[in-house]
């Protein structure tokens, strides 16, 4: 299976053609801004080194939130662009598993990303990679006090660094594992593990509204 993959929702914009397994060619920048200017070419780039065409691929893979709104929607704009110019089926998946299948663990894992305000994203997977709640929008104090008093976790994500003081400080057991984010082969990698391209197109991910105010009325 060859798949085009790319996540444009974190603070980096990554994209991969992965072929059974094999990364035929990678990208990624850390960015906070500009997603929108360095996707395309990015594409193009990876695209190009694999030496494939648009009509060879099997299908699109696509980070879908939670993240940053305006970067989960010019990767989820871009991903069904091309679906729909190349005909080709599209799969959407979470930042969070991204980066929870990515970690090695012997224990529970914690993803954490970094919301941009006083909460982060997380959300818990066992070491068989299975999700064990929803993913949420919380605060650090929140996740430690549902962390605490269970097992040892490992955490993984680019939250750690919010979180970590917090869940020393009420005796959460941890440890700090990498990808801070996701990278655009894993998500190629869950989505061909799915086979599942033909579904519905994917929809953002979205765990609290924008950050938008709408004008005062008169």
């Amino acid at each position: 299976m060859k798949l085009l993959a790319f996540d444009t929702a974190t603070a980096s914009c990554s994209a991969a053609v992965w072929c059974d397994g094999v990364v035929l060619a990678e990208r990624c920048h850390a960015m906070e801004r500009g997603h929108s200017e360095a996707l395309v070419p990015m594409i193009a780039a990876v695209m190009d080194e694999a030496g494939l065409a648009f009509a060879e691929l099997d299908g699109i893979a696509v980070t879908v939130g939670p993240g940053a709104f305006t970067g989960v929607r010019i990767g989820l704009a871009t991903a069904r662009a091309l679906s729909l110019a190349a005909n080709l089926p599209c799969l959407g998946v979470t930042t969070l598993e991204a980066v929870a299948a990515d970690v090695q663990a012997e224990n529970d894992v914690v993803v954490v990303l970094d919301a941009k305000r006083n909460d982060v994203y997380a959300q818990t997977f066992s070491p068989a990679l299975q999700p064990l709640e929803e993913p949420a929008a919380i605060l650090p104090e929140a996740l430690a006090a549902r962390l605490a008093g269970n097992a040892a976790v490992t955490l993984a994500g680019d939250g750690c660094e919010l979180v970590t003081p917090v869940l020393e400080a009420a005796g959460v057991v941890f440890a700090v594992a990498p990808p801070r984010r996701p990278r655009a082969p894993v998500v190629a990698r869950i989505a061909a593990s799915r086979r599942q391209l033909r579904s519905p197109p994917p929809r953002p991910l979205y765990l609290r509204a924008p950050d938008v105010t709408l004008p005062k009325t008169a």
